[in-house]
């Protein structure tokens, strides 16, 4: 086992833990981004076995995406789940929380390969100015698979510290073959500069890179082959749907530049200015930078972009930001209250990026709100709009529905028509769709969205600006509550 990889967190390793936590807490529901794995987690745990029931046999999606991710998540949140009989909500939280473990952990094992190199102050520096980013730091728990690439690139980028090169070929297998594969683009590099300072001869990784590929692909592919019911490899499609036919491009697209003015400043804040010194400062640091930022300047290529994308270069831009901090912190009393402001300047982005995220899943209270209408012994009917099934709902949302016992029957079909919605019972629709029930239905509660930031004069000067998202519905037709513990 490397000597990096260690089963302990330090103590400021579990103050970042529990802000990964923390966040989880005040946001815990999902986007579509999320769904599938989120669904997966889900049907792995409640349905185990019973492949029919599974999400993404009605729901499948524009490309398919590997259970790996999902299974390494729904193994220990299961067996806790079924311990205590936790409730699905419960549950939801319990496999976030191992991701955020996962990634922190990986985090910690990064660090500990950065502080062999630049120091104990400089590896320090780097788990409190990774701590004041929000995005890093909500990320780590969401299930997306850039999450679960983060976690591959964290292992791989501390193997190629440390020169671990097996170690290296089985994590940066498992990031790029399985879970995304444009971190090729920033894992290659990270090879290319062992190879041009001859560090690194490229016959000893051709033979033992293939095989640990063709074991990576046999095992993975089978287990998704088996649960898609298809052959596949579901990285190699999701390459082929986004990159060669451009199809991403559909969900919208930005300026080239798009990553250095707007997606790096926010997910680094002053980092990114210290992070220039910190190149300019120090050699080593400039090649450790180098990779990151060959990765930014290539996937800047693509048109669709999203700042998730780029992520992974954070943590290695962080420790150029972290080496250029390091001596600041130590020459004195005035240059810690310097690094102090930097620190509450931070914190306060943090504090206005979490608002809006904290406000952007209303479909999740929607559907919490939504069970409160009846009693789950009652048939039910429940139609899920496409704006709340994108921005909160999820399967473990649903109360009032298990494998064997189905008086609740949720639907997220899209292409229904008004008529078929209003023999729903309850309905969670977006304000435009409102008036096509208004004879059928009455309006129970709204619940609204971010819709950016207004500044003011008086404390706290700027405030979270919301917008009416979703409607919650419920007929005006009456029912009668069948209690089935005396049937």
């Amino acid at each position: 086992m490397s000597d990096v990889i260690k089963f302990k967190l330090r103590k400021d390793e579990l103050v970042m833990l529990a802000l990964v936590y923390f966040y989880l807490m005040l946001c815990p529901f999902n986007k579509v981004e999320e769904s599938f794995n989120t669904q997966a987690i889900h049907d792995m745990i409640y349905n185990t076995k019973y492949l029919y029931y599974y999400d993404h046999i009605s729901f499948p999606g524009s490309v398919p995406r590997t259970f790996m991710g999902a299974l390494a998540v729904a193994l220990p949140t299961g067996t806790i789940a079924y311990l205590t009989q936790c409730s699905k909500a419960i549950t939801y939280s319990l496999a976030r929380m191992v991701l955020g473990l996962y990634v922190v952990w990986s985090f910690s094992t990064f660090r500990r390969a950065v502080k062999k190199v630049f120091g104990s102050p400089t590896a320090n520096c780097l788990v409190w100015i990774t701590c004041s980013q929000f995005h890093f730091m909500f990320y780590a728990s969401r299930t997306l698979p850039n999450t679960f690439g983060m976690c591959c690139l964290l292992l791989s980028t501390a193997y190629w510290i440390n020169k671990e090169w097996e170690s290296f070929l089985w994590c940066s297998g498992f990031g790029v073959l399985i879970f995304r594969s444009e971190l090729v683009i920033l894992l290659g590099p990270m090879l290319l500069l062992e190879l041009l300072s001859r560090k690194l001869n490229l016959h000893e990784l051709i033979t033992p890179g293939l095989q640990t590929a063709g074991i990576i692909l046999l095992g993975c592919c089978s287990i998704d082959t088996y649960l898609w019911r298809y052959t596949v490899w579901p990285e190699a499609v999701v390459l082929y749907y986004n990159t060669w036919l451009n199809k991403s491009s559909d969900w919208g697209t930005l300026p080239l530049l798009w990553y250095f003015y707007s997606a790096l400043p926010r997910a680094m804040l002053l980092a990114l200015p210290l992070a220039v010194v910190g190149c300019l400062k120090d050699r080593r640091v400039l090649n450790f930078a180098t990779p990151a930022l060959i990765f930014v300047v290539l996937y800047s290529l693509l048109p669709h972009k999203e700042l998730r994308f780029v992520l992974y270069a954070v943590p290695l831009l962080n420790v150029a930001a972290a080496h250029a901090l390091s001596p600041i912190w130590n020459k004195g009393y005035l240059s810690k209250l310097v690094v102090l402001a930097g620190f509450s300047a931070h914190l306060l982005c943090c504090g206005l990026f979490l608002s809006a995220s904290y406000h952007n899943y209303p479909g999740g209270p929607a559907f919490q709100a939504l069970h409160e209408q009846a009693p789950c012994s009652q048939n039910t009917t429940v139609y899920i709009g496409n704006y709340a099934a994108q921005n909160g709902v999820s399967r473990f949302g649903e109360r009032c529905e298990s494998l064997f016992d189905r008086r609740w029957n949720y639907v997220k079909t899209e292409d229904l028509s008004v008529e078929t919605i209003k023999n729903f019972d309850l309905l969670l629709v977006e304000p435009k769709e409102v008036h096509h029930f208004r004879k059928t239905h009455s309006v129970v509660e709204k619940f609204h969205a971010y819709a950016g930031l207004k500044f003011s004069k008086e404390p706290p000067f700027v405030l979270t600006k919301k917008k009416e998202a979703v409607y919650l519905l419920k007929t005006k037709k009456t029912k009668k509550t069948v209690d089935v513990r005396n049937s």
